[in-house]
């Protein structure tokens, strides 16, 4: 843990940064509307589509990963609309806690297994993103659609191929798949560019991620706020590992694996629920609590991970 609990904080401290600067210093939305899109559409990609083209990928890893997380991701859907109809939620915020189940920021997970591991971190990390973001834009955009009930069938079909075409990191990773399958050999100069592009990518997007925050909104209901938080701090990421045990996956895989089951929601869950008719407000509230609350669960289920495995750091 002593190991890890810099990592993780240093990574915190940056979106903290983010959320001051936002404050502060950069006050203007636009300003952070551009860095993020930036972030989204250009840098974050690239830093896929470069990782992934150059990857020593392990085609045997692929089913095991997409069996792990299509179980975890079914179950921990049923965990939140079972929890919702506990606590009487309607089907807005039943949404909006199953957003807060489902997705991941795969961003900070990034960051967290590149300060941790190094390139085969990423790669292994950006490899985890190629098997995990189809099942959650599909799995998002049927439990949103019925918990809410605004879509018809045909309607949710053209959202699910609207959401998965428009997903800038699907692309990337299909892209960067295809040029590892290919064995293409960027050109020096092109690989050069994409690699300046790179390190700019992380560092952005965290500080994009921390502008984002709403810590002065925490005023919702806790006990629902606390039940979005166990689907991160205590299910997924215990969904995951056992999934990586019983497959037998190598320590670093299992680690990085658990590192993405403990990761915050995603902050395009905000937009996304807003347009689909979702509890806006308890979406920003679980975005915000998950994420400061990545540093407890991020730390405690890395250091679990690698005392079972037995992994050198």
């Amino acid at each position: 843990m002593s190991t890890i609990l810099p990592v993780i904080s240093s990574i915190l401290l940056v979106m903290l940064l983010g959320y001051g600067l936002s404050k502060r210093l950069l006050t203007e939305p636009v300003f952070w509307q551009g860095i993020s899109k930036l972030a989204y559409w250009v840098l974050f990609p690239v830093l896929i589509i470069r990782t992934l083209a150059n990857a020593t990928i392990d085609i045997e890893l692929l089913l095991p990963l997409l069996v792990i997380f299509a179980v975890s991701l079914i179950l921990i859907l049923i965990y939140c609309v079972w929890a919702s109809r506990l606590l009487s939620q309607d089907g807005p915020s039943a949404a909006s806690l199953a957003q807060g189940g489902i997705r991941h920021n795969g961003f900070i997970g990034l960051a967290v297994l590149f300060d941790m591991f190094g390139l085969p971190g990423q790669e292994i990390g950006a490899l985890v993103l190629a098997v995990l973001v189809p099942p959650t834009n599909v799995l998002s955009v049927l439990c949103v659609s019925v918990l809410v009930q605004r879509k018809q069938a045909n309607s949710i079909s053209a959202l699910v191929v609207k959401e998965l075409l428009r997903n800038p990191m699907l692309i990337a990773v299909a892209i960067g798949l295809t040029l590892n399958g290919l064995d293409f050999s960027m050109p020096h100069i092109l690989d050069q560019s994409m690699a300046l592009l790179s390190r700019a990518a992380l560092p952005l997007l965290l500080l994009s991620i921390g502008a984002s925050l709403s810590i002065r909104a925490l005023k919702g209901d806790w006990l629902v706020l606390m039940v979005a938080l166990s689907t991160k701090l205590l299910v997924f990421p215990a969904l995951v590992l056992a999934g990586a045990l019983w497959f037998n996956l190598t320590p670093l895989v299992t680690v990085c694996l658990v590192v993405f089951g403990a990761l915050p929601t995603a902050v395009s869950a905000y937009p996304f629920i807003q347009q689909m008719g979702g509890n806006a407000k308890l979406m920003a509230d679980i975005i915000t609590l998950q994420t400061l609350a990545s540093l407890i669960g991020l730390t405690f289920w890395a250091s679990l991970a690698i005392h079972m495995t037995g992994l050198v750091l």
